[in-house]
C-alpha cells in the first residue's frame, strides 16, 4: 500500500491577484506582476497567508512607522470607494457615475478586481479594506490607484486620462459581474472569523438609513463583525465627528441624508444603549412634553 501524500493545492481565479498583494505589508502592488517562476515558489512573499495559512514566526510584520509611510504615499492616488458606484445613492448622497452604470451593493474587494481588470499591469494599485468614506460607514474599503505621475500630473495610463474616465470603466466591468450573496467570503482578513449563520442573517437597516443587503463580513454593522459589537453607537460617534468636520451635513433626512435623531431613537428603543443625545438636531423627550422653570418667590 502506497504513502498517503499531501499537497497543496489554490483554488484562486488566476486571473485575479490574491488580496495579501494589497493587504499588510503588501499594500502597494508592483506595477509588474511577479512571474510565474517568483509565484511557484512556496516561501515567495507574494504567497497569500490570508487565505492559506498563517505567515512563519520569522516574517516580519510592517512596523506601524512603516504602515504610516506607506499610508502616506498613497495619499496622491486616485480613491474609489464602493458608494461611488452604488444604484442606491444619488449623486448629493456620494454616486460618481451616471445611473445606468450604477449597481446594487458594490463591495471594495469586487471593486479591486474590477479595477485591476480594468488598468492591467500599467498602474499601481493598493487596497485598504479598513477605510471608510464618511457616507458609507456600513461598507468598509477603498481602492487607490497612480493614475497620475506625481511629479508631472501627467496621465500614467496610456488610454485613462482622467478620474470620470476611470469610474465609468469600472462601473461597466462591475455591471457585467454582479454582486453575489456570497462575494463577502471571498475577502479572508487574518484574525477576523466569519460570522457565524453569516450568509443566513439579515442586516437590520436604521430607518432613513442607506446600506446594502450584501455587507463585508469586517463590516460594523454586521452581528460579531467590525471591532465592536455597539456599531450602531460607534457609527453615531463616527457621523458627529464627521459633522464636526464638515464632512456631512447636520441631522435630519432632508435631500436623502441620513436621519441621525431615527438613528438616536432607534438605539434608545434597542435599550443598552442609553446616553446619547441625537445628532445634530436637537432630541427632546419621547413625550413631546416641555420643561417648566420653577420661579422661587423671594
Amino acid at each position: 500500500m502506497s504513502n498517503p501524500r499531501i499537497e497543496e493545492v489554490s483554488d484562486s481565479d488566476p486571473e485575479i491577484d490574491d488580496p495579501s498583494d494589497f493587504l499588510g505589508n503588501e499594500i502597494i502592488r508592483p506595477a509588474n506582476a511577479p512571474t510565474p517562476s517568483q509565484r511557484s515558489q512556496p516561501s515567495s512573499s507574494s504567497q497569500n497567508p490570508t487565505l492559506t495559512r498563517p505567515p512563519p514566526p520569522s516574517q516580519s510584520q510592517p512596523t506601524e512607522a512603516e504602515i504610516y509611510a506607506k499610508r502616506a504615499e498613497l495619499k496622491p492616488y486616485t480613491t474609489l470607494y464602493p458608494i461611488y458606484f452604488s444604484s442606491a445613492r444619488t449623486r448629493h448622497t456620494g454616486r460618481r457615475v451616471s445611473s445606468k452604470l450604477a449597481v446594487q451593493n458594490p463591495l471594495a474587494f469586487n471593486l479591486l478586481k474590477a479595477v485591476r481588470q480594468v488598468v492591467g499591469p500599467t498602474l499601481r494599485v493598493a487596497f485598504e479594506p479598513d477605510k471608510t468614506h464618511p457616507k458609507d460607514w456600513a461598507n468598509p474599503g477603498r481602492v487607490k490607484v497612480q493614475l497620475f505621475d506625481a511629479d508631472t500630473k501627467e496621465p500614467l495610463h496610456p488610454s485613462i486620462r482622467n478620474k470620470q474616465y476611470l469610474y465609468n470603466l469600472v462601473a461597466e466591468y462591475m455591471k457585467d459581474h454582479p454582486t453575489k450573496p456570497e462575494d463577502p467570503l471571498e475577502l479572508k482578513l487574518q484574525g477576523l472569523p466569519v460570522p457565524e449563520n453569516f450568509l443566513d442573517t439579515k442586516v437590520a437597516v436604521p430607518r432613513g438609513w442607506k446600506m446594502g443587503d450584501v455587507l463585508p463580513v469586517h463590516s460594523a454593522a454586521v452581528s460579531g463583525g467590525g471591532v465592536s459589537d455597539n456599531f450602531f453607537k460607534d457609527a453615531m460617534e463616527e457621523m458627529k465627528q464627521a459633522q464636526a468636520a464638515g464632512q456631512l451635513p447636520a441631522g435630519g433626512s432632508g435631500s436623502g441624508g441620513m436621519d441621525m435623531n431615527a438613528m438616536a431613537q432607534m438605539m434608545q428603543n434597542m435599550g443598552g444603549m442609553g446616553g446619547m443625545g441625537g445628532g445634530g438636531g436637537g432630541g427632546g423627550s419621547s413625550g413631546g412634553g416641555k420643561k417648566k422653570d420653577k420661579k422661587l418667590k423671594g
